[in-house]
């Protein structure tokens, strides 16, 4: 009888362990980011593109897509892309390319705030894989507010932007 009992119990702890697993689903991509916000924005909108991406991290509080690293690109370089004549898109391959960077390395400018916020997220790739996901308008105070309905909705299609230059990348 204690066997049995014991048997059971193993096979209840591994079926429930399997389902656990399986509710954690995979494990989250590592990407190299680095976020160039425009220059002309304020300390807090600048703040709030950073806890936006932040947010989609796996190990935030709120749970994530990524295992975000470091790019090992200045940042500033990549800012002037955001307010240069030249297309954004290419000023910022332009420079990924001149700084040799590989692999899952994207660069994503971020634009305004309030109502008004934009990503453009780069791959190294010489074209974006999927245009539409990989610029994003969105408002940046619905995305940062927990309570709000739309900021699911945002930090997936920030996502989405994220995984789409990823591709572009190469994953």
């Amino acid at each position: 009888m204690n066997r049995s009992l014991a048997i059971m119990s193993v096979a209840l702890a591994l079926a429930g362990g399997s389902a656990a697993l399986a509710q954690a689903g995979p494990p989250p991509l590592g990407v190299k980011v680095r976020l160039a916000a425009d220059p002309h924005l304020d300390a807090a909108a600048r703040a709030g593109h950073e806890a936006l991406l932040q947010s989609l991290a796996s190990g935030g509080a709120s749970g994530g897509w990524f295992n975000l690293q470091p790019a090992g690109l200045d940042g500033a370089d990549f800012e002037h892309c955001t307010i240069s004549a030249q297309d954004p898109r290419t000023c910022a391959s332009r420079l990924l390319a001149e700084n040799g960077a590989s692999g899952a390395t994207i660069v994503v400018l971020a634009y305004g705030k309030g109502e008004h916020a934009r990503w453009l997220c780069i791959g190294t790739g010489e074209r974006p894989t999927n245009p539409g996901r990989q610029g994003i308008a969105f408002d940046l105070d619905a995305a940062l507010d927990t309570g709000s309905p739309r900021r699911m909705e945002t930090r997936a299609a920030a996502a989405g932007c994220v995984t789409g230059a990823g591709a572009e990348s190469g994953w």
